[in-house]
């Protein structure tokens, strides 16, 4: 009898394990669109609470938000991504044929020698036609797979409907299935906002205000191809240390290098004044009550991140390292009798 029971406990581990293996496996190709689904689920929550109050129904209330959602995402992605391509090219094609090394040593002759000069030109002008080359190879990509791309995009939008529609139920059915006190869960849930409002809030949206910035300031100056510079400045925003400078810098050089110095310095001054220091000004009044991200979990997460998961790492890396950092905290700090459900 007992080893009955025992194969009987076998075969129902074993066929329990087997359907959790199972549906990782179906869920692992739409794992990210599901995960930013609930990620702005989160974020536009409060707008659905807004928009509900108005209508009093649910499925009006959350099929409008969707719609809004949808425009904000498609509306740039088909206007936009033909003239980035456009742009993309255009800056490397201009940077090929530009001889940054004889106009920095008629500006400058007494930097470097002409060799060092030719050498370092060399060496840059390389490392921008291989980003220049993965960019387009991406984009080419993207394109090949736009089937796959739009039934992501369809996981996304189904998974957001439903899940800010059903919000409370959702947080309910979390709850019960957490195995965290009432306690415990509660600071979980304090860390989670304050974590995701810093990346989201102090990261993402606040890369994005100093990109757009830039971008206006490029475009009243006259540069060209504002729409690449203004996306690149976005990203390279949101990684921590390092900032906007690393493309608005350059581009002041290659201003006065070639001779217009004026708009250079116009651009210079505005860039190192103003866009900089959105940062300052705007996160304390975004993140007053959230909070703050660590540099260093923020940092790699970051980078780690973009190497697992590319650009949509750079969200995503740093939320999954601090959404860890708060349970081995509370686990740390808090008594194992006190942590989980008796």
């Amino acid at each position: 009898m007992p080893e009955k029971l025992n194969i009987n406990s076998l075969v129902t581990i074993i066929a329990i394990s087997g359907i959790f293996i199972l549906s990782f496996l179906v869920l692992r190709p739409i794992a990210i669109p599901i995960i930013f689904a609930l990620l702005f689920a989160y974020i536009f929550h409060p707008l659905y609470i807004k928009i509900y109050k108005a209508l009093k129904r649910p499925n009006l209330s959350a099929a409008l938000l969707m719609i809004l959602l949808g425009m904000i995402i498609a509306v740039p992605i088909v206007y936009f991504t033909p003239l980035l391509v456009r742009q993309i090219f255009n800056i490397y094609v201009n940077l090929q044929n530009m001889d940054l090394a004889a106009a920095i040593q008629g500006n400058f002759p007494q930097l470097l020698s002409e060799e060092s000069f030719v050498t370092a030109i060399y060496q840059v002008n390389s490392a921008i036609g291989k980003m220049v080359t993965t960019l387009m190879n991406q984009f080419v990509n993207i394109l090949v797979d736009i089937p796959n791309l739009i039934l992501k995009f369809v996981v996304f939008f189904f998974t957001f409907f439903f899940a800010i529609k059903d919000s409370d139920k959702l947080g309910e059915y979390m709850s019960r299935l957490s195995p965290f006190s009432k306690t415990t869960e509660k600071k979980f849930l304090e860390g989670f906002r304050g974590i995701t409002n810093s990346i989201m809030l102090g990261q993402v949206l606040i890369g994005v205000l100093q990109g757009l910035a830039l971008g206006i300031g490029l475009w009243i100056l006259g540069v060209g191809n504002v729409l690449t510079l203004t996306f690149l400045t976005m990203l390279i925003s949101i990684i921590p240390i390092l900032g906007s400078w690393l493309v608005w810098f350059p581009v002041v050089v290659v201003l006065i290098i070639n001779g217009d110095t004026t708009a250079g310095l116009i651009l210079f001054f505005y860039s190192a004044l103003f866009v900089s220091s959105i940062d300052n000004f705007v996160r304390p009044y975004l993140l007053s009550k959230s909070t703050n991200m660590p540099l260093g979990v923020s940092l790699i997460g970051t980078i780690g991140g973009l190497y697992f998961l590319g650009i949509l790492g750079l969200i995503l890396g740093p939320l999954i390292l601090a959404y860890a950092l708060i349970i081995l905290d509370l686990y740390q700090k808090g008594k194992l009798n006190e942590l989980t459900r008796r």
